[in-house]
């Protein structure tokens, strides 16, 4: 992976095998960011996707190996126990056009994953909601 910031901005450029959260997680460890948000478009071409359904403890993931274009990726880093977390969603397109796409697990890149990366200034906390079960950003 390689990146460069600019000001409050970081532009990250993945290279083919390079995994998307595993490298916005050490990016986040090595800028030290504690509260960002993300958007990206690259081609992957094995993909973790999945969904939590209310009352589930974890999520629903499919797997899937097959060349897919990134049409949207979005997300945010945070912190949670003062440790980095890297929270995004995805949505993919097949060579029939055909989209999927959910909470990402993790996808490797298959030519290149292009992410921009605003910094927010100061520090976003998530706790453990007990009513949700899910860890959410705190005021």
């Amino acid at each position: 992976m390689d990146y460069k910031r600019f000001d409050n901005k970081i532009v990250l450029r993945l290279k083919k095998g390079e995994k998307i959260i595993e490298s916005l997680e050490k990016l986040a460890n090595e800028a030290n960011i504690s509260a960002a948000h993300f958007q990206g478009i690259g081609a992957v071409n094995e993909l973790k996707i999945g969904l939590m359904k209310p009352g589930d403890d974890d999520y629903t993931w499919d797997i899937h190996k097959e060349n897919l274009e990134i049409t949207s990726l979005i997300g945010n880093i945070t912190t949670f126990e003062d440790k980095k977390v890297v929270h995004t969603h995805i949505t993919c397109a097949n060579e029939n056009s055909k989209v999927i796409g959910g909470h990402l697990g993790e996808a490797i890149c298959s030519f290149t994953v292009e992410i921009f990366i605003d910094l927010i200034d100061g520090k976003l906390e998530k706790q453990t909601d007990p009513e949700l079960g899910i860890q959410i950003i705190e005021f």
